[in-house]
């Protein structure tokens, strides 16, 4: 497989320097390395994570882009996508991990089956120690993950994309502070691309009951509005709109019972249908 690729990440200034680290190591560890890490710097860093970043820039071909101040991750990645070097781009956020075998998967399936523009990956949550959780299962064909477009069908930092199809949508929405990613893929299925997630945990994606903390009402009913938004565009029913507002309502319980109310709601989760 000749394809090459460019990967695409952003970091700020709260991010946890040893989070980066540990991303950066897994891309190091790649059985197929990218040619190319675009690195979006959305505002000035501290130093320890430019320390950390220094000691890879050469091990993985880091290309820093410098933000004047932080803009949000829908424009750092904007920002970003422009200045890939290659076709196929793998987005990955600073504080995941990659498993081995996770470009490699999915270049092959690009390189397999070339109609696709889209290819996430199942993931398996990790804390705040790294110690391994519940394993996220997403549909895995095209039309399987065009039914639960309402349900977020990809997780934003497994996907590798066709940098050109995302150029054509006009990118990430850079008005939106949050669920950019949501928005972009009912603005995919709108133009017809091709969506595949391979049933594999290829990436450990960082999620533990603090991370609802981080959510305010405004995002989580932005979220449910993306949604409904997005399957009235599509013509698909609406209740499916209506579950968009789920992570809303969920939202206004007290913190320690978010997180049992989103462990319980998994029960019911349309994408765990899949099972590996």
């Amino acid at each position: 497989m000749k394809i090459k690729f460019s990967v695409l990440m952003s970091v700020y200034e709260s991010e946890n320097p040893s989070y980066l680290n540990q991303c950066l190591i897994s891309l190091f560890n790649q059985t197929l390395r990218a040619n190319e890490v675009i690195l979006v710097e959305d505002g000035p860093i501290s130093k320890s994570l430019s320390d950390v970043i220094e000691q890879f820039r050469d091990k993985l071909n880091i290309k820093s882009i410098y933000l004047k101040k932080n803009s949000g991750l829908a424009v750092a990645l904007n920002c970003g996508l422009k200045h890939c070097s290659y076709d196929i781009v793998a987005r990955m956020d600073s504080d995941d991990i990659c498993l081995p075998s996770r470009f490699e998967s999915q270049v092959k399936m690009f390189y397999e089956s070339q109609d696709l523009d889209i290819v996430g990956t199942f993931s398996q949550e990790i804390d705040s120690l790294s110690s391994k959780g519940r394993v996220r299962r997403m549909p895995v064909d095209h039309n399987e993950i065009y039914s639960c477009l309402y349900a977020i069908p990809f997780i934003h930092p497994s996907v590798m994309f066709k940098r050109p199809s995302i150029l054509k949508l006009g990118g990430y929405n850079d008005s939106l502070r949050r669920r950019q990613d949501y928005d972009l893929w009912f603005r995919a299925g709108k133009a017809g691309l091709k969506f595949k997630n391979i049933p594999q945990v290829l990436l450990l994606y960082r999620f533990d009951r603090h991370t609802h903390s981080r959510q305010s009402y405004s995002s989580l009913f932005q979220q449910g509005i993306i949604g409904f938004k997005g399957v009235y565009r599509l013509k698909q029913p609406l209740w499916k709109g209506l579950v968009a507002f789920i992570p809303f309502f969920r939202g206004l319980l007290p913190i320690p019972l978010q997180h049992k109310a989103y462990n319980y709601l998994k029960k019911f989760d349309p994408r765990q249908r899949n099972k590996v």
